[in-house]
């Protein structure tokens, strides 16, 4: 999967399952084969759909569906062109005990009718420890009696992630899936902690994954299916999600919103423009449950489309603010985000456009636990302002992002501060690399004269770097030299692709040998190739982590270095 754009955890990216290719984040709505409220041709058309999920073993149960499935293939079944994934029937096995397959047939038969996307028959479930160590191992072994057949199939097949709510046994899983070679992984068994309010230990399971599955692979948070959870699962890493909850609910009479669910009968307005709410009347819809279906459908897909653009804008931290009040125990867990700082930090990229104080939970962003961590490490500064939520901020880096594109609800004290140019460039260049001591006292520093900011720093009449005027954030020219001599700050890439490198062509992870690991996505990096020489700079579309781990996806966006720029003695 190659990422395209990236905020907190939350990725948008480009999902190749054979010739299809898909946007994630990715919903797929849920087809009963013997009912369908909505056909699969109305979402592609009328919704926007690009894949859906059915279930396999249902089809299997019923000899006449069976049958089709087999001689025509689920596509034709279903008509529909698009993406489709199977389950196994392991939802059925969780609410009711048992299913009447075994886990070699399921796999055959997903196999047979040409899926896209299936999976084995896995043990869910919610337990003590011990249940849950059993249902793991019996999971894992059935992984391991399906892998060759899984590897020379077509189907993209996913690796169920079980392991209930023990942190141990879903980062087990997890491993054990990635070891037998699957390139797919679905969160499973958070359907009864959902039930139950249990966001908090529900969000445990997704990160406890994420935090083993390399960023260019994805990851389905089976279940998570209402609207106003999607902001918060895509945050944390989840990369598709399924939904059975338009039919669902609207068979039992519930109107969705992304806040939280109405009884329709209790209605008297619909608060909501999508054609449905439009064009029909509340007493239409408690009549009509299709019409609820599609108003339910409309909703969660525009909630997806939100959180992409979201993922765009960089905002997607205030949409989770908002949406963090539609239920006492979403905020609950909401505020649980504090123990994932770490994780988030990694994967946040160092700039957005702007930094909005909402609400106290502001406090919290990855922004802020990053600012802490670095005043931690060498400072030189001996002036510093008061900027909340971020406390102390040493002066010269006030205007570099999140300082300079913060928005708070009070009025602050907008006094110039006495600080030299030199300061201000040094300062940045310490704050965010740690060197405080490379900066030559005779660079000549060149302001804007449209902006009226800080542009261009030259050393001996050559340029050594620029500030980009929407964030202070260095781009590298000159200093790029200075900064190898040093050891940080770099990605390594073979000897063989130098050449490649050098001509400012993307450096892709799977060329990745080494990176440093407090390279964060956003920041100018050095790239280098493994007999030391400096190839090139660029800026980081991944972790330094990331770029390791990864085998897919772009891991530095590359700038050619100009020899004009580089300084006399090298």
């Amino acid at each position: 999967m190659e990422i395209k754009s990236r905020d907190l955890a939350g990725r948008i990216g480009k999902l190749k399952i054979g010739k299809k290719k898909v946007e994630t984040p990715l919903i797929l709505p849920v087809i009963n084969p013997k009912k369908q409220e909505i056909t699969p041709k109305e979402m592609e058309k009328e919704f926007g759909v690009e894949g859906v999920i059915t279930n396999a073993y249902i089809i299997w149960k019923d000899e006449s569906l069976r049958e089709q499935a087999q001689k025509k293939g689920i596509h034709e079944l279903l008509d529909f062109d698009g993406l489709v994934m199977t389950d196994s029937g392991a939802f059925q096995l969780m609410q009711y005990g048992k299913v009447k397959v075994t886990n070699t047939e399921i796999v055959e038969f997903q196999r047979d009718i040409e899926v896209d996307i299936g999976v084995i028959l896995d043990i869910p479930g919610i337990g003590d420890f011990e249940k849950m160590r059993e249902n793991l191992d019996t999971t894992i072994k059935r992984a391991e009696e399906v892998k060759d057949m899984i590897k020379s199939s077509k189907v993209l097949w996913a690796g169920p992630v079980q392991g209930g709510v023990f942190k141990e046994l879903r980062k087990e899983s997890a491993r054990k899936m990635l070891e037998l070679g699957f390139n797919y992984f679905a969160v499973g068994s958070v359907v009864p902690l959902l039930n139950e309010y249990r966001f908090k230990e529900t969000f445990d399971c997704l990160v406890w994954t994420r935090e083993v599955i390399p960023t260019d692979k994805p990851v389905h948070f089976f279940g998570a299916g209402h609207p106003m959870m999607f902001a918060f699962g895509v945050a944390l890493g989840a990369d598709v999600f399924d939904s059975a909850a338009y039919a669902l609910f609207a068979e039992k009479g519930k109107y969705l919103t992304v806040d939280g669910t109405r009884d329709i009968s209790q209605m008297k307005e619909l608060p909501c423009s999508c054609p449905i709410c439009s064009n029909h009347s509340v007493e239409e819809l408690r009549k009509n449950k299709s019409l609820l279906a599609r108003h339910n459908l409309y909703v969660t897909m525009e909630e997806m489309k939100r959180v992409k653009e979201s993922i765009r804008q960089g905002t997607l931290w205030e949409l989770l603010e908002k949406r963090a009040r539609a239920h006492p125990r979403l905020y609950q867990a909401f505020l649980g985000f504090q123990n994932y700082l770490d994780y988030l930090e990694e994967k946040d990229p160092i700039s957005k456009k702007r930094f909005f104080y909402l609400s106290k939970e502001s406090e919290l962003r990855p922004e802020v636990y990053r600012h802490k961590k670095r005043l931690q490490q060498k400072t030189i500064t001996k002036k510093f302002v008061d900027l909340a939520p971020f406390e102390r901020v040493p002066i010269e880096v006030k205007d570099m992002y999140p300082f300079g594109q913060r928005e708070v609800p009070w009025e602050e004290d907008a006094k110039p501060r006495d600080v030299s140019d030199w300061d201000i460039v040094n300062g940045i260049i310490g704050y965010l690399y740690g060197y405080y001591d490379i900066l030559p006292e005779d660079a000549v520093i060149e302001r804007s004269k449209n902006t009226g900011r800080i542009r261009n720093v030259l050393v001996n009449k050559k340029l050594w770097l620029v500030l980009r005027a929407s964030d202070y954030i260095p781009i590298l020219h000159g200093i790029a030299w200075e900064m190898a001599k040093r050891g940080g700050w770099k990605v390594i890439v073979p000897d063989g692709a130098s050449d490649h490198v050098k001509d400012g062509k993307s450096t892709f992870a799977k060329f990745v040998i080494d990176a440093d690991e407090k390279i964060r996505p956003g920041l100018e990096v050095l790239i280098v190739n493994e007999s030391g020489e400096l190839l090139a700079t660029g800026t980081a579309k991944m972790s330094g982590k990331e770029m390791v781990s990864a085998r897919e996806g772009v891991a530095v966006d590359t700038r050619r270095l100009k020899p004009e720029y580089a300084p006399d003695k090298i």
